[in-house]
């Protein structure tokens, strides 16, 4: 659980930078991380923080400033935005939208309400290697989260999203802020994009997550809140019910 716990020792991040080669403004990259969880600081490669760190000085007054970069065999899109509803579901969903398949994919804010949303994804028909493409995207993407652009209606032209059977394991002792969901379940097209839209309308807010898909399977990890609390027994049901459209298997 220790590594999903929040940062918020600024001594925590300036022993971090101690020890890690990184030329940053060591007061600007603390406030920047602290609210992050401690995964942050230790699986994040110094590269990509430093690409975090800048991406927030082209933020400015837009809605979101992100990220597009060549991963392993993928790509990688990282997002940094003001905390907005919706803003996982919409990154995920516009993702869907260009045909990428997302493989694995986390969200955090920090201490400001600036959220980090990192996702891995696969790009089978070999858009993002045109550059235009990559841009048109990222254009699409910020359009999308501002409300220009009806994404449900797009999504819907491109098949609704397939009836799975899902898992939801529920813990309440994971993390002492927020209750801990785990869906498992079989992978469809716009399925992220659904069900983190699903969470926000059943008046979650999701402080973290987790994803990871492999083998045509899901396990996504949300950490969530509902006015600022743990989530209750209504809570909860709001969830099962926003999400019973998806399917759902019951526990064994």
């Amino acid at each position: 659980m220790d590594d999903f716990l929040p940062i918020t020792d600024e001594r925590e991040v300036q022993a971090f930078l101690d020890r890690i080669p990184l030329r940053v403004d060591r007061e600007r990259f603390a406030r920047f991380v602290l609210g992050f969880p401690h995964r942050y600081l230790e699986l994040t490669p110094p590269v990509e923080m430093v690409a975090h760190f800048a991406l927030v000085a082209t933020l400015g007054s837009r809605a979101a400033a992100s990220r597009l970069a060549r991963d392993g065999t993928g790509w990688k899109l990282s997002v940094i935005a003001g905390d907005r509803r919706y803003l996982f579901s919409s990154i995920a969903g516009s993702l869907s939208f260009f045909g990428a398949d997302i493989v694995a994919a986390e969200a955090f804010s920090n201490s400001e309400s600036l959220v980090l949303d990192t996702f891995q994804v696969a790009d089978a028909q070999r858009r993002f290697e045109q550059g235009e493409e990559g841009r048109r995207f990222q254009a699409f993407l910020e359009k999308v989260i501002v409300g220009e652009v009806d994404l449900e209606r797009e999504l819907a032209g491109r098949g609704a999203t397939a009836r799975v059977g899902l898992g939801l394991d529920w813990d309440d002792g994971a993390h002492p802020e927020a209750t801990r969901l785990v869906v498992s379940g079989t992978d469809a097209f716009g399925l992220l994009h659904a069900l983190s839209r699903g969470l926000s309308e059943a008046g979650c807010s999701i402080d973290i997550a987790h994803v990871e898909t492999a083998n045509g399977r899901i396990r996504d990890t949300f950490y969530l809140t509902a006015a600022g609390r743990k989530l209750d027994a209504s809570d909860r049901a709001r969830v099962e019910a926003a999400l019973a459209s998806l399917g759902r298997e019951r526990p064994a």
